[in-house]
């Protein structure tokens, strides 16, 4: 053993100053791009080393970023692999190289890391100007704030992305740029009602260089375990629902022709078996369900609404199959 120690050690000097080093060479026809890995951080998720890319006519180095953060993911085998690896630019996703700003420019997003919602990645985003790459934080924070990578659409020129907290809440935003940073220009957020029922929106929307917001709720219509009743369309496509979910209770929810909700009732139900109505009282305001409509009687007057017979669906007398704790039955 001691006789191999020198050929040992003689070995160490050139495995030490080894790096795996990655060209991308056909994202573009005017640059190249090297990301160099330092040697011993080759199999670290956040990998140390440096990225750089060079204009191919004029050899000129046009973005030089040092970094302990490099992400590279590649679908590459083993086999494949080597110290000094040509990457496909379809087979990674370390390098973007698009026009984010819509200014005719291709511009470069690099992954750094980690760090947008759930732990998903995160890009440093360069824009190109005068054959030059200049960070922007504002694209930057793009990446960094909402989930993975923004989206682009070309022909409305917009940017689109999205977060989500948990199941039950989500958001969707849509950008347009202004002088190279991008402007909020429609917000919708997406959340769980406390009742565990509806569905509650908050849509924003750029006006004047203002954001007006509208609120608003909606049944779902999938996805949930929800279970229709008895329901029906009136000629205007206002619609009423009777739905029963996971817990014994019963809902009604009045909607209109968008499906956004006008009245929710969760509280005290009758339901009469020689008439086969249900009834429920909100403030001053009694509602008597019938198989062809509804009743509104308030102090002054009643109100027939008919419903449009060939919308009806489900038997309203179901309601005595089921065990419900805010019906009542007479």
């Amino acid at each position: 053993m001691k006789k191999k120690l020198p050929l040992l050690l003689g070995i160490l000097p050139v495995l030490a100053t080894a790096q795996l080093t990655y060209t991308i060479t056909d994202f573009s026809t005017t640059f190249n791009a090297t990301l160099e890995i330092e040697q011993g951080f080759e199999n670290h998720e956040f990998k140390k080393g440096i990225f750089s890319i060079v204009d191919t006519t004029t050899d000129k180095q046009v973005l030089f970023i040092e970094s302990d953060e490099l992400i590279i993911e590649t679908d590459l085998t083993t086999e494949e692999k080597t110290t000094s690896t040509t990457l496909p630019y379809d087979r990674q996703n370390f390098l973007i190289f698009q026009d984010f700003n819509f200014d005719g420019l291709k511009d470069i997003a690099y992954m750094d890391g980690r760090n947008s919602c759930y732990g998903g990645p995160s890009y440093q985003i360069y824009l190109q100007e005068h054959q030059a790459f200049v960070y922007s934080p504002e694209f930057t924070r793009l990446s960094y704030e909402y989930c993975g990578m923004f989206q682009i659409a070309e022909k409305t020129k917009t940017i689109h992305t999205m977060t989500k907290s948990g199941c039950c809440w989500h958001q969707f935003s849509e950008f347009k740029v202004q002088n190279n940073i991008p402007i909020a220009i429609k917000i919708s957020e997406e959340s769980m009602n406390p009742n565990g029922i509806l569905l509650d929106y908050v849509e924003k929307e750029r006006v004047n260089n203002q954001m007006i917001e509208t609120k608003y709720s909606t049944l779902p219509d999938s996805g949930f375990d929800i279970q229709t009743i008895f329901s029906f369309q009136f000629k205007n496509s206002k619609k009423m629902n009777l739905v029963h979910a996971f817990s014994n209770q019963l809902y009604y929810v009045f909607t209109d022709k968008e499906d956004k909700v006008e009245l929710f009732y969760d509280e005290n139900f009758v339901y009469n078996k020689s008439k086969n109505t249900l009834t429920f009282t909100r403030k001053n305001t009694r509602y008597q369900i019938s198989t062809t409509g509804i009743t509104v009687q308030t102090p002054s007057k009643n109100i027939p609404m008919n419903a449009d017979g060939e919308t009806i669906e489900g038997e309203l007398a179901s309601l005595l199959s089921l065990t419900l704790d805010n019906l009542r039955v007479e």
